[in-house]
């Protein structure tokens, strides 16, 4: 009607003259809060001011009446800088076939697990698969067991259901799962279980389309705003475990890269080249070739490329293989990660950097070594000695019956030491993309099914804070932007809607961000801060 139409240019005129009078925009100021800026004195403020994309003071008080800003009362509530998680395989599960189950990871129930399921099935288009590949473990739900088939079909009975924990894991289908997968050729038991790897999963995965992963690739990116991360560093890799794929079929950045140029990207994407199939140094797909062809750090705030690893080279390398390409990446001055769990591996890989930092230096280059579960005190020191760090990963909160190494890694070990150490998730197959799930295994050493499973390597709940943030930035040659809540840096911060700092442990699991902010940008709200987003 005429009023409302008159009301809609009422205010697009107010909107105009406040424009004219704030010609850069309005500053941000958010106010009344515990804010944990992380930066190298520990501080805690009330206040922040925003402008543009950053940070322009911290601490110092704003008169709400200042012309061109724009207050938002915290109220008390806490804030952190954003999120980074330091080892993930976003772009991955970001391509898995079908929607993205957004309540699986903090499922507590089979009947959680079926609403989540249920939910994501009304995203679903007429028979596209729902596929849940790792990220998730029977213990987490009371019933402390995977779904029967017969759940499954009752929480989705019009599309095809694939549920597998982990890597080169069995899986479970449902009853219209198994007629897909019979009417391919493909035959499944009765009750709906499917032996490790092989032709069903090979299937599933092969389901994925162009369009399929665009529909679900913004849904995980809001989801992962969601909980507060506003940086994740990809692996660039890899295959799922089983399968059978072609190249053509495997994970790559296209669907990523489609998103960033359309200026799509709510979180900040870090890339690191993996190389796991490549075994030929003259391989235009090896590092050689790549240290040859790329530039270190070559994109943007948004998305970059920040290192090699987990893998420089295939697995079947000879020790002097991995050495001369380790060499050569040094030389070349790229930063690396090698994949690390078990106590062999550890040794082998630091024996080969022992000898590359003899001839080269690398302390300078932030190498790092990935998971190492089972390191000990002698080979911190000797990583120390020269200048390699660790990131550290939380697969063990949904460990299963395939895990094949002692219980780590061992959180408070190495943070006492004085090693370089960040931290992340190694999600989505063999972790959780879920931060505070993380953050609560390395405060409480306990697993998703709440046992106590890391006794006397506990950390402190700002340690863990800052293995997520601050030192993780630094990995990435980053820590003068992002990582801590300081002026001039980039405005990556949460607000989160509990007290993380005094909270039950328990509850830390249950934290959900009530704001997240990436530059300046807001791309992460709801109650009390809902309209911010819009």
């Amino acid at each position: 009607n005429m009023d409302i139409a008159r009301d809609f240019w009422n205010r697009a005129a107010s909107a105009g003259h406040a424009a004219d009078a704030c010609p850069g925009g309005r500053d941000w100021v958010l106010t009344h809060g515990t804010i944990l800026t992380m930066d190298a004195k520990d501080s805690t403020v009330g206040t922040v001011r925003i402008r543009g994309h950053r940070f322009v003071t911290v601490g110092e008080a704003v008169d709400p009446k200042t012309p061109c800003v724009r207050v938002v009362d915290l109220g008390g509530r806490t804030v952190i800088p954003g999120l980074i998680d330091s080892h993930t395989h976003f772009v991955r599960t970001a391509q898995a076939p079908g929607p993205f189950i957004e309540g699986l990871e903090s499922a507590t129930s089979i009947r959680e697990l079926e609403d989540a399921l249920a939910a994501a099935a009304k995203k679903a288009q007429p028979g596209e698969w729902l596929a849940a590949i790792g990220g998730f473990t029977p213990i987490q739900f009371k019933e402390r067991r995977m779904p029967t088939r017969e759940e499954l079909d009752s929480a989705v009975p019009g599309h095809p259901v694939y549920m597998q924990v982990g890597y080169s894991a069995a899986g479970l289908v449902n009853d219209t799962g198994r007629r897909v997968l019979a009417a391919a050729g493909i035959e499944v038991p009765e009750d709906g279980h499917v032996p490790p790897g092989g032709a069903a999963l090979t299937f599933v995965l092969r389901s994925r389309t162009d369009e399929s992963m665009k529909r679900r690739f913004p849904d995980y990116m809001a989801y992962a705003t969601s909980l507060g991360l506003t940086t994740v560093v990809d692996q660039a890799c890899c295959d799922w475990l089983g399968a059978h794929l072609t190249a053509a079929d495997r994970p790559n950045m296209r669907i990523a890269e489609y998103f960033w140029r359309a200026g799509k990207l709510p979180l900040r994407l870090r890339i690191q080249y993996d190389h796991r199939d490549t075994r030929d140094q003259s391989d235009i797909h090896s590092a050689t070739a790549r240290i040859a062809n790329a530039t270190y750090g070559l994109g943007d705030d948004m998305y970059k490329a920040v290192r090699f690893g987990e893998q420089v080279i295939a697995a079947g390398a000879t020790d002097q293989e991995v050495f001369d390409v380790y060499e050569r990446i040094a030389e070349a001055g790229w930063p690396l990660s090698q994949h690390t769990i078990r106590h062999d591996e550890i040794e082998r890989y630091l024996r080969i950097m022992e000898r590359v930092a003899a001839k080269t230096p690398v302390r300078s280059l932030r190498w790092t070594l990935e998971h190492v579960f089972e390191i000990t005190p002698d080979q911190i020191e000797r990583l120390k000695a020269i200048g390699v760090g660790v990131r550290v990963q939380d697969h063990d909160y949904i460990r299963n019956e395939y895990s094949r190494w002692n219980a780590g890694p061992p959180f408070r070990t190495l943070l006492e030491s004085g090693i370089r150490m960040g931290a992340g998730t190694d999600s989505g197959v063999v972790g959780v993309l879920n931060p505070w799930l993380s953050i609560y295994f390395m405060v409480t050493g306990k697993d998703a099914g709440g046992d106590l499973i890391l006794p006397d390597q506990q950390i402190g709940r700002k340690d863990a804070l800052r293995l997520y943030t601050a030192a993780n930035a630094w990995f990435d040659f980053e820590e003068n932007d992002v990582g801590s809540i300081e002026a001039g840096k980039l405005a990556d911060l949460v607000v989160l809607d509990r007290p993380y700092l005094t909270i039950d442990d328990e509850d830390i699991k249950e934290i959900r961000p009530v704001l997240t902010m990436v530059g300046g940008r807001v791309v992460h709200a709801r109650a009390p801060y809902g309209a911010l987003a819009q």
